[in-house]
């Protein structure tokens, strides 16, 4: 086919060459040369390209029939490999069938042993049924019992070894669990204990300042004892300046007050100008300082319970602790306590350790607030979790660790034994402190209550035998202030247990304050 194109190409070429050697020499106007002699030029050269044009077909022709012969020749090749493939799978598929034959063949014994075999069974059963329908008709005659009654004879019989090998194994498992508790618990708490044994400080409600000159006690009581009378005025604190050489004695059961004053007596004792405009001030720093304080507790405990993230007022509530006493016992101390134990607990059983600790952490922040509350202070811990949308499990693990609630979860029973471990270790409570702590907090919530949207602040000193109630004198007059003081004492003497009397006094103070610019 490519020769044949090739001819055809070389034919055009060569008309394509005469037309333009005659358009050439009729354009040159070539007049001296013959048209005869012209013709036989043109004729020689389609001679010439004629004969090249066979040899090229021929050459061509040649090259496509040894090109022919070689794809006949590997096309045959292919055939005979195909043909040879073929026969080697048809030998390879008569050879399965043979061996399916007879495997066929085998089968079809076998099926026909097994038939043999199963007329043998069936006879057999057939045989072994109808003996043992003869055996049971002759135990029947023997025993002098129906099949029924024997059958219930023999499952009452087993139903009673089953109940009397399962209560033996129930005890055995008890006796054994009981044993293993045991043995882990006493593990358990004494690595506890060993772990976060603490020194404990029982609180006092005394605070003791050193002075190294008598002359300050003077400055202290001032004029008609006005300094004296305006620093327990201002921070709720009984002073007592006589009872021993060199010391003043700062007495209150709150812890709070206490502590503030002591920094303020501090100041004016460290600065020597002691006046009620300084005492004011004193108090103020005092009451600063101690804010400060307070904030770095809060941090100190939360990091304690690995808690970074807490909420800054939470914090700043928690903070307080160290100024709460829980039968004796340092409030914050025995909250360090709880969480460092209930960690170890945690780690001992695989449980959540951090929960745990926060847990811990938050369990009695409920008795910061329980002579604002009248509630249990484990539920007013709870209900403090809540305000700070704390998780339902942590929240539960808080409020249940007096078994009052139901503990929800495993963790929530570690806060329980670790609170129970603290409170109840050789030192940790003194219940006599915890029950003067009480009265008196009784007997300030007692002069609250008549007038408590008129009352500023009520302060009970000298241990609790007398009860100052600053009001708002805005809204009391004097002789309001005379009914109150009486109201208040009969509800003292009426529903209060004290030793001795308790002196009410009522205090309406009015300041006028102006700025001089």
């Amino acid at each position: 086919m490519n020769a044949l194109w090739i001819v055809i190409a070389i034919i055009v070429s060569i008309v394509a060459t005469v037309l333009v050697l005659k358009y050439f020499f009729h354009w040159v106007n070539v007049k001296d040369i013959p048209e005869q002699e012209i013709e036989k030029a043109a004729q020689k050269i389609l001679g010439d390209r004629m004969r090249q044009a066979e040899r090229d077909f021929a050459a061509e022709r040649s090259r496509a029939e040894r090109d022919i012969s070689d794809l006949r020749q590997r096309e045959e090749k292919r055939i005979r490999e195909m043909r040879k493939e073929a026969s080697e799978h048809e030998e390879i598929l008569i050879d399965r069938e043979a061996k399916l034959n007879k495997r066929s063949k085998i089968l079809d014994q076998k099926s026909e042993d097994l038939e043999a075999t199963e007329a043998e069974y069936k006879a057999a059963l057939e045989k072994i049924e109808t003996e043992r329908g003869g055996l049971k008709k002759e135990l029947e005659k023997i025993s002098g019992l129906t099949r029924e009654e024997a059958k219930e004879r023999l499952l009452k019989e087993v139903d009673q070894d089953l109940v009397s090998m399962k209560a033996k194994k129930i005890r055995q498992a008890e006796q054994d669990t009981e044993a293993i508790a045991e043995e882990k618990v006493q593990k358990i708490l004494v690595e506890s204990m060993q772990r976060v044994a603490t020194d404990y400080v029982g609180e006092t409600t005394t605070q003791v300042i050193k002075v190294d000159d008598e002359k300050v006690k003077g400055r202290i009581i001032g004029k008609e004892g006005r300094n004296i009378r305006s620093f327990e005025l201002l921070t709720g604190v009984d002073v007592i300046v006589d009872e021993s050489p060199n010391a003043i004695a700062l007495s209150s059961f709150d812890p709070l007050r206490r502590e503030i004053a002591y920094v303020a007596m501090t100041k004016l004792i460290g600065d020597g100008r002691i006046h009620p405009g300084s005492i004011e001030e004193a108090v103020k720093k005092a009451k600063t300082e101690i804010a400060k304080e307070i904030k770095e507790n809060g941090q100190i405990l939360a990091d304690e319970a690995g808690w970074p993230d807490m909420d800054v007022n939470l914090m700043k509530l928690i903070g307080k602790m160290k100024y709460r006493s829980s039968y004796g016992q340092s409030l914050m101390a025995h909250t360090i306590e709880v969480i460092r134990i209930g960690e170890v607990l945690a780690r001992e059983v695989n449980a959540d350790a951090e929960l745990v600790k926060r847990a811990a952490l938050l369990h009695d922040v409920g008795k910061l607030l329980t002579h604002k509350i009248d509630k249990p202070h484990h539920v007013i811990s709870g209900q403090i979790a809540r305000k700070y949308m704390l998780d339902d499990k942590l929240v539960n693990a808080i409020e249940a660790h007096h078994l009052d609630i139901e503990p929800k979860s495993a963790e929530a029973v570690l806060v329980y034994i670790a609170d129970a471990i603290s409170g109840s270790r050789p030192g940790a409570r003194k219940d006599s402190y915890e029950q003067y702590i009480q009265r008196v907090e009784s007997i300030e919530n007692a002069a609250k209550e008549i007038g408590s949207d008129k009352v500023k602040e009520v302060f009970a000193i000298k241990a609790g035998r007398e009860v100052r109630v600053i009001v708002k004198p805005n809204l009391v007059t004097d002789d309001d202030a005379t009914v109150m003081a009486k109201d208040i004492a009969k509800k003292i003497e009426s529903q209060q247990s004290y030793p001795g009397n308790v002196e009410v006094t009522v205090i309406r103070e009015t300041r006028a304050t102006e700025v001089a610019r």
